[in-house]
C-alpha cells in the first residue's frame, strides 16, 4: 500500500487523515492527546559549520535505529520535523543495501542555516507486515542499459551518468527547459520571499503553469544574490528556478528524469560532457600495472548488475564481478554507484575481497579541460574547469578522495587527470565524482565560483551533521 504523494507540507488536515490515520490504525501511534505514546525515535541533527548547506543526505542504519528502540522497523514509518503541532513531513525512503530482502538503510535530504539544529522525528509501527512508502515526485533512478554498451545508468533530475563495462563514468549534462521571461521589476518579490502578486501569477497562467493557491506551499530560495533563485512549488512538487538577464527575470525548469532519451537517436536534452571511449571517463577506474603503466581488462564473463535502490530520493547501482583475473590471481571486485536527488555529483564505493599486489594499482581520474586544472592536497580533491565539448557553456569537475589511502598523482594519459588510490584494511575505497554544467539548471560561470563551491562541498564532507538521539518516552 502507498501513501499519498507529499513533499515538505505541513501536518494538515490532508496529512492526518492520509497518513497520521494509517499510522495510528495500523501502529498503534498516538499524537500529543491522547493517552498513549506515540511510537517515535526523536533526535537532533546540527550543522557544525558556518556555512549553509544544501540537500545534505542523512543515512541512518537499521542497527543504529535499533539500538535506540529495539523494536524499530522500516516496515511502516514517516520522518517529521519541527515539534507538535507543528510537525512538516520529510521525503524519506528506506533501501535494502545488502541485498538480503530486509530493508536496512533510512536516507532523507535535509538544508541546514549556518550552525543549525534541527529536530527530527521518526513515527513508525514496529508491527505492521505490509510496507509503507510515502511517494515523492521520483528524481533518481537507476537503470539497466544493454543498448548503450553499458553495464548501467544513474541519474538525478540534474545529472546522468553512464557506467561503462571498462569501468569508464560518462556525465551528460541536463538541458534546461526554457519556460518564459518578465520584467526584472518583480525582483523585490523573489528578494524578500513575499507572496508572489497577482501579476507574477499571471504570467504563469499565461504559460499554462498552475501554481499552488496556497501561499504557504510557496517558498522562494535565493541562490546567487541579484542573480538567480528558485521558487519551490511545494503542493504540486515542482521548481521553477529564475535567472537575472539584461532587466529580464528568466524562467526554466529542470528536464527531470531522462535517461531512456539516451536511446533516442535523435535525443537533444542530454548532452555528454566527455567523448565516448575515453580512459576512465568522470570518475571510472581502472586496474593498472604501476611498473610499465599498461591497463589490466577487468573481463569477467560471470559479471552481473544489481539495481540495489531506485527510488524517489536516492538511486543506487552495483556492478559485481566474482572472477576478476589480476595478474594471475582471482578477485572479487564489487562497485556501487549512488546517486542523490537534487544533486549533481554520485558517490563510488569499491571493494575487493583483498589487498592488490605491490605493483598493482587502482587508478581513478577525471578529463582535464584545456589548462585550467589542479590538485588541493590540503583538501584532498583534484579539479577540472574549462567548457564543454562544443564550448557553449562552462563546465567543471572534482573527485574527492580520503588522504590516507592515496598513492600520488600518475601520469599515465595526457588527456586525464589520474592518482592511485588504495583499499583499506577491510578491502573499501570511498570517493566522490562531480560534475557540474552551466548548460543545465546550475548558475556556476566562473572559476571562482567553481573552486569556492567544490572547497564548501569538500567540508562539508570532512564535518557531516552531528546526530544526537533524545532518549526517554515522548509524552
Amino acid at each position: 500500500m502507498k501513501l499519498p504523494t507529499m513533499r515538505f507540507i505541513q501536518l494538515n488536515k490532508i496529512l492526518k487523515l492520509c497518513i497520521i490515520t494509517l499510522l495510528i490504525s495500523y501502529t498503534g501511534c498516538t499524537f500529543p492527546g491522547s493517552k498513549k505514546d506515540t511510537n517515535r525515535i526523536r533526535f537532533t541533527i546540527q550543522n557544525t559549520l558556518a556555512i549553509p548547506q544544501k540537500n545534505i543526505p542523512i543515512n541512518l542504519s537499521l542497527e543504529r535505529l535499533k539500538t535506540v528502540k529495539s523494536d524499530f522497523s522500516l516496515k511502516a514509518f514517516s520522518v517529521v520535523t519541527g515539534k507538535a503541532p507543528k510537525e512538516a513531513m520529510i521525503p524519506a525512503q528506506a533501501d535494502d543495501l545488502d541485498y538480503d530482502g530486509i530493508r536496512d538503510q533510512l536516507t532523507f535530504l535535509l538544508d541546514f542555516l549556518p550552525q543549525e539544529t534541527k529536530e527530527i522525528s521518526i513515527l513508525y509501527d514496529p508491527d505492521v507486515q505490509a510496507t509503507f512508502t510515502l511517494e515523492v515526485k521520483k528524481q533518481s533512478r537507476a537503470g539497466i542499459f544493454p543498448e548503450l554498451e553499458a553495464s548501467g545508468a544513474i541519474e538525478s533530475d540534474l545529472m546522468a551518468y553512464v557506467l561503462k563495462p571498462n569501468g569508464s563514468i560518462i556525465p551528460y549534462g541536463k538541458k534546461r527547459e526554457d519556460l518564459f521571461s518578465v520584467d526584472g521589476m518583480f525582483q523585490n518579490e523573489l528578494n524578500y520571499n513575499q507572496q508572489l502578486s497577482p501579476e507574477f501569477r499571471q504570467h504563469f497562467e499565461s504559460n499554462n503553469i498552475q501554481l499552488t493557491q496556497n501561499p504557504q506551499a510557496i517558498n522562494i530560495e535565493l541562490i546567487t544574490p541579484e542573480f538567480s533563485w528558485i521558487i519551490h512549488d511545494l503542493e504540486n512538487q515542482e521548481d521553477y528556478y529564475i535567472r537575472k538577464s539584461d532587466q529580464q527575470l528568466n524562467l526554466y525548469k529542470s528536464i527531470g528524469l531522462s535517461l531512456n532519451q539516451l536511446l533516442n537517436d535523435e535525443n537533444t536534452t542530454l548532452v555528454p560532457l566527455i567523448p565516448q571511449g575515453t580512459i576512465i571517463g568522470c570518475g571510472g577506474y581502472l586496474i593498472y600495472n604501476k611498473e610499465s603503466k599498461d591497463y589490466i581488462s577487468l573481463n569477467d564473463k560471470k559479471d552481473y548488475i544489481r539495481i540495489l535502490a531506485n527510488g524517489g530520493m536516492r538511486s543506487v547501482i552495483q556492478r559485481i564481478l566474482p572472477e576478476a583475473e589480476i595478474s594471475g590471481e582471482i578477485y572479487k571486485i564489487t562497485v556501487s554507484s549512488f546517486i542523490y536527488s537534487r544533486n549533481t555529483w554520485i558517490n563510488q564505493t569499491i571493494h575487493l575481497d583483498r589487498q592488490l599486489p605491490t605493483d598493482i594499482g587502482l587508478l581513478v581520474g577525471i578529463p582535464k579541460i584545456g589548462s585550467d586544472y589542479g590538485i588541493d592536497e590540503e583538501l584532498n580533491m583534484i579539479w577540472s574547469w574549462g567548457t564543454d565539448p562544443t564550448d557553449t557553456h562552462p563546465l567543471g569537475y572534482a573527485l574527492f578522495y580520503s588522504e590516507s589511502l592515496n598513492d600520488g598523482i600518475v601520469d599515465i594519459d595526457p588527456s586525464i587527470l589520474s592518482l592511485s588510490l588504495r583499499t583499506n584494511e577491510a578491502g573499501h575505497l570511498y570517493y566522490r565524482v562531480l560534475s557540474i554544467w552551466d548548460g543545465g539548471i546550475n548558475t556556476i560561470q566562473t572559476k571562482s565560483e567553481f573552486l569556492q563551491y567544490i572547497k564548501n562541498m569538500r567540508i562539508t564532507m570532512d564535518n557531516e551533521p552531528t546526530i544526537n538521539f533524545i532518549l526517554g518516552e515522548v509524552k
